[in-house]
């Protein structure tokens, strides 16, 4: 076919013990270097600041666009917040596991996210939002888009790597674009549209690569 645990230090507890006593505790512990053995308050801390650039070096990488989903996810990619009732849709900023569905004469495109199905064994097939969902985007194709196909440019031939079932041949933005408007111009035609992981970085489609699978779409 989409984190450190501060250590917890034991008290030792001294027996109740009258002034002198107290006293002369205090003066063996000075003289003979054992209150150093103790380990200071602010140790805990060290060593849990100690592995804080494991914890902290997910921070960059939550920003990043280069996050890679699950290519038969079966549930769908959270949307960022957005008031869909208002507006244009806005670009998905990352990797949307999507369809492409439209492409307007500017190049700006639409894209749905979608999720597989199974129907039994590996059967099963890539679904979109139900209908009446107005979940979408929308960006401009970048000039340099990267468009691997997973059947060739001319759709003839199968062109993807086996092991991570990606696309692997490289076709033009306009061959990406005729694909598009022509998926969109027989809409509802079953596995028309083709699943792929779609990046947008800075507000544009930057690469498309086709996921392939028996089913089609």
């Amino acid at each position: 076919m989409k984190n450190a645990i501060p250590r917890a230090w034991t008290r030792l507890a001294l027996p109740s013990a009258g002034p002198a006593a107290l006293a002369l505790l205090t003066a063996v512990a000075l003289t003979s270097g054992c209150g150093g053995t103790p380990a200071p308050a602010s140790s805990p801390q060290a060593a849990a600041t100690s592995s804080a650039p494991s914890t902290g070096a997910p921070g960059p990488a939550a920003s990043s666009p280069a996050a890679t989903p699950e290519l038969f996810g079966t549930e769908f990619q959270a949307a960022p917040e957005h008031d869909w009732s208002k507006g244009g849709p806005p670009p998905f900023e990352g990797v949307l596991r999507g369809w492409l569905t439209d492409v307007d004469e500017g190049g700006v495109a639409e894209y749905r996210p979608i999720r597989f199905t199974q129907s039994g064994g590996e059967d099963g097939h890539f679904d979109g939002p139900e209908e009446g969902d107005v979940t979408r985007y929308a960006a401009p194709i970048a000039e340099d888009v990267l468009f691997l196909a997973d059947s060739g440019c001319d759709g003839s031939s199968q062109t993807y790597d086996k092991a991570t079932n990606l696309g692997t041949e490289r076709c033009t933005r306009q061959t990406l674009i005729d694909n598009v408007k022509e998926a969109a111009s027989l809409a509802g035609v079953e596995g028309l549209y083709r699943p792929a992981l779609i990046t947008t970085e800075n507000g544009r489609i930057t690469k498309v690569v086709e996921i392939f699978w028996q089913g089609g779409g």
